[in-house]
Protein backbone atom coordinates (compact mmCIF):
# COMPACT_ATOMS: atom_id res chain seq x y z
CA UNK A 1 0.00 0.00 0.00
CA UNK A 2 0.96 3.63 -0.21
CA UNK A 3 1.96 5.35 3.02
CA UNK A 4 3.18 8.95 3.13
CA UNK A 5 2.27 9.85 6.69
CA UNK A 6 1.04 8.47 9.99
CA UNK A 7 -1.62 9.90 12.23
CA UNK A 8 -3.08 8.21 15.27
CA UNK A 9 -6.39 7.50 13.55
CA UNK A 10 -4.73 6.03 10.44
CA UNK A 11 -2.77 3.60 12.60
CA UNK A 12 -5.95 2.79 14.51
CA UNK A 13 -7.75 2.13 11.23
CA UNK A 14 -4.93 -0.15 10.07
CA UNK A 15 -5.22 -2.20 13.25
CA UNK A 16 -8.99 -2.33 12.77
CA UNK A 17 -8.91 -3.46 9.13
CA UNK A 18 -6.20 -3.22 6.45
CA UNK A 19 -8.77 -2.87 3.67
CA UNK A 20 -10.47 0.02 5.45
CA UNK A 21 -7.07 1.70 5.75
CA UNK A 22 -6.54 1.27 2.02
CA UNK A 23 -9.95 2.67 1.12
CA UNK A 24 -9.62 5.69 3.38
CA UNK A 25 -5.93 6.55 3.20
CA UNK A 26 -5.04 5.40 -0.33
CA UNK A 27 -8.31 5.96 -2.19
CA UNK A 28 -9.51 8.88 0.01
CA UNK A 29 -12.99 7.38 0.34
CA UNK A 30 -15.10 8.75 3.17
CA UNK A 31 -16.51 6.47 5.81
CA UNK A 32 -19.80 7.25 7.52
CA UNK A 33 -19.89 9.35 10.68
CA UNK A 34 -21.78 7.66 13.50
CA UNK A 35 -23.82 9.34 16.20
CA UNK A 36 -21.46 8.64 19.10
CA UNK A 37 -18.51 10.05 17.18
CA UNK A 38 -20.43 13.20 16.30
CA UNK A 39 -21.52 13.65 19.90
CA UNK A 40 -17.89 13.34 20.95
CA UNK A 41 -16.93 16.01 18.41
CA UNK A 42 -19.57 18.35 19.83
CA UNK A 43 -18.21 17.93 23.36
CA UNK A 44 -14.65 18.41 22.09
CA UNK A 45 -15.76 21.69 20.55
CA UNK A 46 -17.21 22.94 23.83
CA UNK A 47 -13.98 22.07 25.67
CA UNK A 48 -11.93 23.73 22.93
CA UNK A 49 -13.91 26.95 23.27
CA UNK A 50 -13.29 27.01 27.03
CA UNK A 51 -9.58 26.67 26.30
CA UNK A 52 -9.79 29.38 23.63
CA UNK A 53 -11.30 31.68 26.23
CA UNK A 54 -8.29 31.20 28.49
CA UNK A 55 -5.89 31.83 25.60
CA UNK A 56 -7.80 35.03 24.75
CA UNK A 57 -7.59 36.20 28.37
CA UNK A 58 -3.85 35.48 28.47
CA UNK A 59 -3.45 37.63 25.35
CA UNK A 60 -5.57 40.50 26.66
CA UNK A 61 -8.43 39.86 24.21
CA UNK A 62 -12.13 40.28 24.96
CA UNK A 63 -13.46 38.23 22.03
CA UNK A 64 -13.00 34.59 21.07
CA UNK A 65 -13.09 34.22 17.29
CA UNK A 66 -14.09 30.78 16.05
CA UNK A 67 -13.18 30.49 12.38
CA UNK A 68 -14.78 27.07 12.12
CA UNK A 69 -18.31 27.97 13.23
CA UNK A 70 -18.03 31.61 12.18
CA UNK A 71 -19.09 32.80 15.64
CA UNK A 72 -17.41 35.51 17.69
CA UNK A 73 -18.05 35.08 21.40
CA UNK A 74 -17.51 37.39 24.33
CA UNK A 75 -15.62 36.05 27.33
CA UNK A 76 -18.89 36.00 29.26
CA UNK A 77 -20.61 33.97 26.54
CA UNK A 78 -17.77 31.44 26.74
CA UNK A 79 -18.85 30.64 30.30
CA UNK A 80 -22.31 29.58 29.12
CA UNK A 81 -21.90 25.85 28.51
CA UNK A 82 -25.43 25.50 27.20
CA UNK A 83 -24.82 28.21 24.60
CA UNK A 84 -21.52 26.61 23.54
CA UNK A 85 -23.20 23.23 23.30
CA UNK A 86 -26.04 24.68 21.20
CA UNK A 87 -23.58 26.32 18.80
CA UNK A 88 -21.51 23.16 18.38
CA UNK A 89 -24.60 20.97 18.04
CA UNK A 90 -26.15 23.17 15.36
CA UNK A 91 -22.91 23.45 13.43
CA UNK A 92 -22.08 19.75 13.31
CA UNK A 93 -25.62 18.48 12.78
CA UNK A 94 -25.96 20.83 9.82
CA UNK A 95 -22.64 19.55 8.48
CA UNK A 96 -23.71 15.90 8.88
CA UNK A 97 -27.45 15.83 8.17
CA UNK A 98 -27.30 12.10 7.48
CA UNK A 99 -26.59 11.37 11.17
CA UNK A 100 -29.76 10.75 13.18
CA UNK A 101 -29.03 12.88 16.25
CA UNK A 102 -31.78 14.14 18.55
CA UNK A 103 -32.46 16.80 21.16
CA UNK A 104 -31.96 14.10 23.78
CA UNK A 105 -28.47 13.55 22.36
CA UNK A 106 -27.85 17.28 22.60
CA UNK A 107 -28.72 17.17 26.29
CA UNK A 108 -26.32 14.25 26.71
CA UNK A 109 -23.52 16.27 25.10
CA UNK A 110 -24.20 19.11 27.54
CA UNK A 111 -24.14 16.62 30.41
CA UNK A 112 -20.74 15.38 29.27
CA UNK A 113 -19.32 18.91 29.07
CA UNK A 114 -20.59 19.77 32.55
CA UNK A 115 -19.16 16.52 33.86
CA UNK A 116 -15.78 17.27 32.26
CA UNK A 117 -15.41 20.70 33.85
CA UNK A 118 -16.64 19.54 37.28
CA UNK A 119 -14.20 16.62 37.57
CA UNK A 120 -11.93 16.87 40.64
CA UNK A 121 -13.44 20.23 41.61
CA UNK A 122 -12.67 21.79 38.24
CA UNK A 123 -9.02 20.79 38.08
CA UNK A 124 -9.34 19.94 34.38
CA UNK A 125 -11.61 22.80 33.39
CA UNK A 126 -9.50 24.68 30.79
CA UNK A 127 -10.59 27.97 32.37
CA UNK A 128 -8.69 26.93 35.51
CA UNK A 129 -5.52 25.99 33.65
CA UNK A 130 -2.75 27.99 32.02
CA UNK A 131 -3.60 27.03 28.45
CA UNK A 132 -0.70 27.26 26.02
CA UNK A 133 -2.67 26.17 22.93
CA UNK A 134 -5.84 24.43 21.78
CA UNK A 135 -6.20 22.19 18.74
CA UNK A 136 -2.49 22.40 17.94
CA UNK A 137 -1.82 20.86 14.52
CA UNK A 138 1.53 19.24 13.83
CA UNK A 139 3.07 17.99 10.60
CA UNK A 140 6.59 16.72 11.14
CA UNK A 141 8.75 15.12 8.48
CA UNK A 142 11.03 12.33 9.67
CA UNK A 143 14.45 13.03 8.21
CA UNK A 144 15.84 9.51 8.34
CA UNK A 145 16.95 7.22 5.47
CA UNK A 146 14.40 4.57 6.44
CA UNK A 147 11.55 7.11 6.13
CA UNK A 148 12.01 7.77 2.40
CA UNK A 149 9.30 6.64 0.01
CA UNK A 150 8.68 6.69 -3.73
CA UNK A 151 5.56 5.45 -5.54
CA UNK A 152 4.51 5.56 -9.18
CA UNK A 153 0.76 5.99 -9.79
CA UNK A 154 0.10 6.29 -13.51
CA UNK A 155 2.31 9.18 -14.64
CA UNK A 156 2.49 10.64 -11.13
CA UNK A 157 5.55 10.14 -8.95
CA UNK A 158 4.86 10.45 -5.23
CA UNK A 159 8.04 10.74 -3.21
CA UNK A 160 9.31 12.23 -0.01
CA UNK A 161 9.82 11.33 3.62
CA UNK A 162 7.30 9.90 6.03
CA UNK A 163 5.66 12.53 8.21
CA UNK A 164 3.53 12.37 11.31
CA UNK A 165 0.43 14.51 11.43
CA UNK A 166 -2.10 15.16 14.12
CA UNK A 167 -3.87 17.59 16.38
CA UNK A 168 -3.45 17.91 20.14
CA UNK A 169 -6.65 18.91 21.94
CA UNK A 170 -5.01 21.00 24.65
CA UNK A 171 -1.52 21.94 25.83
CA UNK A 172 -1.20 23.21 29.40
CA UNK A 173 1.76 25.26 30.62
CA UNK A 174 2.67 23.96 34.08
CA UNK A 175 5.65 26.30 34.47
CA UNK A 176 9.40 25.74 34.44
CA UNK A 177 9.28 24.74 30.77
CA UNK A 178 7.05 21.75 31.57
CA UNK A 179 3.90 21.18 29.50
CA UNK A 180 1.02 18.73 29.70
CA UNK A 181 -0.62 17.35 26.57
CA UNK A 182 -4.30 16.63 27.22
CA UNK A 183 -6.52 14.56 24.94
CA UNK A 184 -10.28 14.29 25.50
CA UNK A 185 -12.22 11.06 25.00
CA UNK A 186 -15.99 10.70 25.44
CA UNK A 187 -16.14 7.00 24.52
CA UNK A 188 -15.23 3.85 26.38
CA UNK A 189 -11.69 3.18 27.56
CA UNK A 190 -11.12 0.30 25.18
CA UNK A 191 -9.08 -0.54 22.12
CA UNK A 192 -11.71 -0.61 19.36
CA UNK A 193 -9.60 -2.90 17.20
CA UNK A 194 -9.22 -5.59 19.88
CA UNK A 195 -11.98 -4.85 22.38
CA UNK A 196 -9.46 -4.85 25.25
CA UNK A 197 -9.70 -2.39 28.12
CA UNK A 198 -6.99 0.28 28.09
CA UNK A 199 -5.40 -0.14 31.51
CA UNK A 200 -2.77 2.27 32.79
CA UNK A 201 -0.04 -0.16 31.70
CA UNK A 202 -1.51 -0.36 28.20
CA UNK A 203 -1.84 3.43 28.00
CA UNK A 204 1.84 3.71 28.87
CA UNK A 205 2.47 1.88 25.57
CA UNK A 206 -0.40 3.49 23.63
CA UNK A 207 0.58 4.41 20.08
CA UNK A 208 -1.45 7.66 20.00
CA UNK A 209 0.06 8.97 23.24
CA UNK A 210 3.58 8.01 22.21
CA UNK A 211 3.02 9.68 18.83
CA UNK A 212 1.92 12.90 20.57
CA UNK A 213 4.99 12.80 22.79
CA UNK A 214 7.27 12.18 19.81
CA UNK A 215 5.71 15.05 17.86
CA UNK A 216 5.87 17.59 20.67
CA UNK A 217 9.44 16.64 21.54
CA UNK A 218 10.34 17.44 17.95
CA UNK A 219 8.43 20.73 17.99
CA UNK A 220 9.73 21.86 21.38
CA UNK A 221 13.04 20.03 21.93
CA UNK A 222 13.99 22.09 24.99
CA UNK A 223 10.71 21.45 26.85
CA UNK A 224 9.53 18.56 29.02
CA UNK A 225 6.12 16.95 28.56
CA UNK A 226 3.63 14.71 30.23
CA UNK A 227 0.77 13.19 28.27
CA UNK A 228 -2.71 12.84 29.76
CA UNK A 229 -5.81 11.25 28.31
CA UNK A 230 -9.13 12.31 29.80
CA UNK A 231 -11.84 9.65 29.58
CA UNK A 232 -14.74 11.89 30.53
CA UNK A 233 -17.19 9.00 30.82
CA UNK A 234 -14.91 6.12 31.73
CA UNK A 235 -12.40 6.66 34.49
CA UNK A 236 -11.25 10.27 34.31
CA UNK A 237 -7.68 11.37 33.68
CA UNK A 238 -4.75 9.02 33.12
CA UNK A 239 -1.33 10.73 33.01
CA UNK A 240 1.90 9.36 31.61
CA UNK A 241 5.42 10.75 31.90
CA UNK A 242 7.61 9.58 29.04
CA UNK A 243 11.40 9.77 28.64
CA UNK A 244 14.10 9.26 26.01
CA UNK A 245 13.51 5.52 25.87
CA UNK A 246 9.85 6.19 25.02
CA UNK A 247 10.92 8.62 22.30
CA UNK A 248 12.96 5.83 20.72
CA UNK A 249 10.06 3.41 21.24
CA UNK A 250 7.74 5.81 19.41
CA UNK A 251 10.12 6.09 16.46
CA UNK A 252 10.46 2.32 16.32
CA UNK A 253 6.67 1.99 16.15
CA UNK A 254 6.48 4.58 13.38
CA UNK A 255 9.18 2.80 11.40
CA UNK A 256 7.63 -0.66 11.78
CA UNK A 257 4.17 0.59 10.79
CA UNK A 258 5.63 2.42 7.81
CA UNK A 259 7.53 -0.62 6.56
CA UNK A 260 4.59 -2.94 7.17
CA UNK A 261 2.07 -0.77 5.30
CA UNK A 262 4.50 -0.13 2.44
CA UNK A 263 4.97 -3.88 1.93
CA UNK A 264 1.27 -4.81 1.87
CA UNK A 265 0.32 -5.78 -1.70
CA UNK A 266 -3.22 -7.01 -1.05
CA UNK A 267 -4.87 -5.55 2.09
CA UNK A 268 -6.61 -8.07 4.32
CA UNK A 269 -10.32 -7.74 5.04
CA UNK A 270 -11.61 -7.90 8.60
CA UNK A 271 -14.26 -10.28 7.25
CA UNK A 272 -14.14 -11.78 3.76
CA UNK A 273 -17.93 -11.75 3.52
CA UNK A 274 -18.38 -8.49 5.49
CA UNK A 275 -20.38 -10.51 8.02
CA UNK A 276 -18.56 -9.23 11.13
CA UNK A 277 -20.71 -6.89 13.20
CA UNK A 278 -18.03 -4.20 12.94
CA UNK A 279 -18.35 -4.33 9.15
CA UNK A 280 -22.12 -4.01 9.38
CA UNK A 281 -22.31 -1.36 12.11
CA UNK A 282 -19.09 0.64 11.82
CA UNK A 283 -18.17 0.73 8.14
CA UNK A 284 -20.10 2.00 5.13
CA UNK A 285 -17.81 0.08 2.77
CA UNK A 286 -19.81 -3.07 3.50
CA UNK A 287 -22.68 -1.60 1.44
CA UNK A 288 -23.10 -2.63 -2.26
CA UNK A 289 -20.65 -0.93 -4.59
CA UNK A 290 -23.55 -0.10 -6.90
CA UNK A 291 -27.31 -0.56 -6.78
CA UNK A 292 -28.29 -4.20 -7.02
CA UNK A 293 -24.70 -5.48 -6.79
CA UNK A 294 -23.96 -8.65 -4.84
CA UNK A 295 -20.52 -7.37 -3.80
CA UNK A 296 -19.73 -4.59 -1.38
CA UNK A 297 -17.47 -1.61 -2.01
CA UNK A 298 -14.92 -3.39 0.15
CA UNK A 299 -15.11 -6.67 -1.78
CA UNK A 300 -15.21 -5.09 -5.22
CA UNK A 301 -12.09 -3.00 -4.62
CA UNK A 302 -10.33 -5.91 -2.93
CA UNK A 303 -10.86 -7.97 -6.09
CA UNK A 304 -9.61 -5.09 -8.23
CA UNK A 305 -6.40 -4.83 -6.18
CA UNK A 306 -5.91 -8.58 -6.47
CA UNK A 307 -6.04 -8.36 -10.26
CA UNK A 308 -4.36 -5.02 -10.95
CA UNK A 309 -2.35 -4.06 -7.87
CA UNK A 310 -2.41 -1.14 -5.45
CA UNK A 311 -1.01 1.56 -7.75
CA UNK A 312 -3.42 0.78 -10.62
CA UNK A 313 -6.33 0.79 -8.18
CA UNK A 314 -5.30 4.16 -6.76
CA UNK A 315 -4.91 5.52 -10.31
CA UNK A 316 -8.41 4.41 -11.30
CA UNK A 317 -10.42 4.97 -8.11
CA UNK A 318 -8.36 7.27 -5.92
CA UNK A 319 -7.31 10.89 -5.83
CA UNK A 320 -3.54 11.06 -6.11
CA UNK A 321 -3.51 14.66 -4.88
CA UNK A 322 -4.93 13.53 -1.52
CA UNK A 323 -2.74 10.51 -0.87
CA UNK A 324 -0.13 12.51 1.03
CA UNK A 325 -2.47 15.09 2.59
CA UNK A 326 -4.07 15.16 5.98
CA UNK A 327 -7.80 14.93 5.36
CA UNK A 328 -10.31 15.49 8.11
CA UNK A 329 -10.58 14.51 11.74
CA UNK A 330 -9.69 15.67 15.21
CA UNK A 331 -12.78 17.73 15.92
CA UNK A 332 -12.94 19.89 12.82
CA UNK A 333 -14.57 19.37 9.47
CA UNK A 334 -12.96 18.54 6.22
CA UNK A 335 -12.50 21.33 3.85
CA UNK A 336 -12.00 23.58 6.53
CA UNK A 337 -11.08 20.06 6.44
CA UNK A 338 -7.82 20.30 4.67
CA UNK A 339 -6.19 21.55 7.74
CA UNK A 340 -5.00 19.29 10.35
CA UNK A 341 -3.85 15.80 10.90
CA UNK A 342 -7.58 14.84 14.35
Amino acid sequence: MIVCYHRSSSIGTLEFCEQKYFLQYNLSLKDKTNKKALMGTITHKVMQTLGDKKVAMNNGLSIVEDEETGRDLTLEECDDLELLNDIAFDYYTNAFPEVNITDADKRTCLKWARKAVAYKDGMFDPRNQDVHATELFFDIEIDKPWAKYKYLVGDEVIEGNLSIKGTVDLIIDNGNNFYEILDYKTGKRINWATGEEKTYDKLQKDTQLLLYYYALRNMYPEAEFSVSIYYINDGGVFSMVFDDSDYKKAEDILRKKFEYIRDVEHPRLLSKHNSHWKCQKLCRFSSPYKEGADRSICQYLSDYVKHYGVEKTVEKYGDVAKVSTYGDGGGRLADSNEKKDK
